[in-house]
């Protein structure tokens, strides 16, 4: 099994602590709960494939 790489804009980051007061570094690791759920993001757009992922971080963040 491959590692997974993930890449974000720091804009965003920071826009995404203001509003839900969580990193995207921290909530990277939702992909790592044996209990997540992946649903795909069916209204984000029309050009490419976007997924959402359902997990809990740490103490439930």
């Amino acid at each position: 099994m491959t590692k997974a790489h993930f890449e974000w804009d720091s804009k965003k980051d920071h826009e995404n602590q203001q509003k839900h007061g969580v990193s995207f570094a921290s909530a990277q690791y939702a992909f790592a709960d044996l209990h997540r759920i992946i649903a795909e993001d069916l209204n984000h757009s029309e050009n490419e494939i976007r997924y959402y992922c359902f997990g809990k971080v740490g103490d439930g963040i």
